[in-house]
């Protein structure tokens, strides 16, 4: 539990302070994430009703990012002409709500379904991480008035 508390700090720490975004390295973490998490229910049997709750909790993830990519604040930095962002408290507290949910999950009875919500929780993560990439991407390019 101590592992989720810092987690959760370093969440929060790292959603409020303002960086620089780097065009060429938004994809790495999609990537890293989606490894993660397709190496991890390569594990279990996959049914319908586990591809469905993927489905379903790739779409919620895929709301999180888009309503997380408009909660965050982009400007361009007047002395370096750098794209600085700044996430907001609402955000990183959707992130620990996941990932607390996910915790409790999979302390619960090692039975099929339970693991399959489990599991499904990832997806979450995933389509938020995504889809806030792709919008911040379409706003940064639009910032800087060439076309996506």
């Amino acid at each position: 539990m101590m592992n989720i508390v810092i987690t959760a700090l370093i969440i929060l720490l790292l959603s409020m302070r303002e960086k620089e975004v780097k065009l060429e390295r938004m994809w790495l973490m999609p990537v890293i994430v989606a490894i993660a998490i397709f190496s991890n229910i390569s594990q279990g049997p996959v049914t319908g009703l586990t591809l469905l709750l993927y489905t379903l909790f790739l779409v919620i993830g895929c709301a999180i990012g888009i309503w997380r990519a408009w909660m965050e604040r982009l400007r361009v930095d007047p002395a370096t002409g750098k794209v600085m962002s700044k996430g907001s408290m609402g955000t990183a507290l959707v992130l620990i709500i996941i990932m607390l949910l996910k915790h409790y999950f999979s302390t619960l009875d090692v039975h099929h379904n339970v693991v399959s919500l489990s599991n499904a929780l990832l997806f979450i993560p995933l389509g938020s991480i995504a889809a806030r990439r792709v919008l911040v991407y379409m706003r940064i390019r639009q910032m800087q008035g060439r076309n996506v």
